[in-house]
């Protein structure tokens, strides 16, 4: 049975997963050749997929010959863990015995659309490579990276027996998230022939994030005193509950462990990880493992996803300058052997990142869930009791209009003061910030309304206080009292957040 603590959680989460809908888009669909064996996943069998498709032709190409840009998307299916995914195998057109490698994706990716750029500039590049649609039922909150591993492990076994694939030359590439899973899944098997991290962090997942949503909101001119309460705090809940990813996983273990040729780029306006300690962590961690054949690329002008950008926050068109070329010339280059130790020097960061301090008693889901749910309660049982003494034909409330309006004002504003904060804090969290884009007065414009908002509610309940007892609560007393425990109890609850912050 899940404790009290994960329910909590999970309540809090189920909240925000309904009330907030996830903001990335896949990319376009694009046109493929479906494997007549595979194209049906009702009736295929993975495991024995027909590795011809009809686009190949009578001439085969090599790595060293190819000069051809046509390609050949082939529709494939696999088994994982009893479950069957379905992704796109990209190759030159005629290629055989290539180098290959899988693409793992970030946490955002979950349709094998979103890497198709990358899939289809490898494979031009003379790579073949596999993009796959994500596990049914993935969840960033709460699949691990072994089950992710054990995917791409897979999705690599299904590569290493297609016949556009030289398997001695068959990898894994992982991009964000990914560059978490695949160091991890090449440490468990010996098949992965090479391993490229993109984008990829030497820091815990958690204190990750938390960098990253403090890079975007600092960039947008959010005061330093309102980054922790909109960035932090919420995500401090979620790990709490253990629904904040793979935060157990030690990228710095897995690391040291690996064995094959390594190659991890970095992009130098990276505002997702942190670029400059993530290489300085690689390259101690592939010391302290006494790996000899690594190389730590720093690609200049680039953000998170590699895409041509001055500052990493806005991007240009297309992939940055020399990206595709030094991985796809990298990993070729594996053909004549080994290749040397080389490291370019660390990117420099706007700040460093913060150890995770463990979770205070006040951080608690139960109590915070329990709290909020007995705050949203005292708010309607004031509307509702309203409600009831209307059709029953009583008069009102107090007859002044201030005093008369000031209970409603509690009763509203703080019903949207709850439900506005959790939808707001859950889209920083599910989109790490990268959607605040604006800053009134050090604070994010939908922040401001809320907070005042959340003031104008406070001042409602101060004047409902003298209102009732100035009348005794002789009307309306027990609702009335109901309503005022919940905004003497949102006042702390508001400090916490930074909803009274000035």
């Amino acid at each position: 049975m899940l404790s009290v603590r994960k329910s909590a959680g999970l309540l809090l989460l189920v909240a925000l997963l309904t009330l907030f809908q996830p903001v990335r888009q896949a990319a376009a669909t694009y046109p493929t050749t479906a494997d007549p064996t595979t194209a049906d996943p009702t009736t295929a069998d993975p495991t024995t997929a027909d590795p011809t498709t009809a686009d190949l032709t009578a001439t085969d190409l090599t790595a060293t010959d190819l000069t051809a840009t046509d390609l050949t998307a082939t529709d494939v299916s696999f088994t994982s863990d009893g479950r069957t995914l379905h992704g796109t195998l990209l190759a030159p057109a005629g290629a055989r015995g290539l180098p290959a490698m899988v693409l793992v994706a970030g946490s955002g990716g979950t349709s094998r659309t979103e890497y198709r750029p990358e899939a289809e500039a490898f494979a031009r590049a003379g790579v073949v490579t596999l993009v796959y649609d994500k596990r049914a039922g993935y969840s960033r909150a709460t699949t691990s990276f072994d089950d992710l591993a054990t995917d791409a492990l897979a999705a690599l076994d299904l590569l290493r027996r297609r016949p556009e694939v030289d398997p001695r030359q068959a990898g894994l590439w992982g991009h964000s998230q990914g560059g978490w899973v695949v160091p991890l899944a090449a440490a468990r098997a010996d098949a992965v022939a090479f391993v490229v991290t993109v984008g990829a962090s030497a820091l815990r997942p958690d204190r990750t994030q938390l960098w990253s949503n403090r890079a975007h909101l600092a960039h947008t001119g959010v005061a330093e005193r309102l980054i922790d309460p909109i960035g932090t705090r919420l995500s401090r809940v979620l790990m709490a509950a253990g629904l904040f990813g793979d935060t157990g996983n030690d990228p710095v273990a897995n690391l040291v462990r690996v064995r094959r040729p390594l190659l991890a780029v970095f992009a130098e306006h990276d505002r997702s990880t942190a670029p400059g300690e993530s290489l300085a962590i690689f390259r101690q961690a592939l010391q302290r493992g006494g790996h000899g054949h690594y190389a730590l690329k720093v690609v200049r002008d680039a953000d998170h996803d590699l895409r041509a950008s001055h500052d990493g926050f806005t991007r240009g068109s297309g992939f940055a300058p020399g990206y595709v070329d030094t991985v796809a010339s990298w990993v070729k280059g594996l053909a004549a052997g080994p290749p040397a130790v080389s490291a370019d020097p660390p990117p420099a960061q706007p700040f460093a990142s913060r150890p995770v301090a463990a979770p205070a008693w006040h951080e608690s889901p139960v109590l915070h869930v329990a709290v909020f749910a007995a705050m949203l309660a005292a708010f309607a049982c004031y509307g509702i009791g309203g409600a009831v003494r209307r059709v029953r034909g009583r008069a009102g409330d107090d007859r002044g209009t201030v005093v008369r309006w000031a209970p409603r004002v509690v009763a509203a504003g703080g019903t949207a003061v709850l439900v506005g904060t959790l939808l707001y804090l859950g889209s920083v969290v599910m989109t790490g910030a990268t959607e605040v884009d604006a800053a009134v007065l050090g604070r994010p414009p939908w922040w401001l309304a809320l907070q005042l908002l959340t003031a104008l509610t406070v001042v409602a309940g101060v004047v409902s206080a003298f209102g009732a007892r100035r009348s005794g609560f002789r009307r309306g007393g027990f609702r009335r009292g109901v309503l005022l425990s919940g905004a003497l109890l949102l006042v702390p609850w508001a400090a916490y957040w930074g909803l009274l912050t000035p």
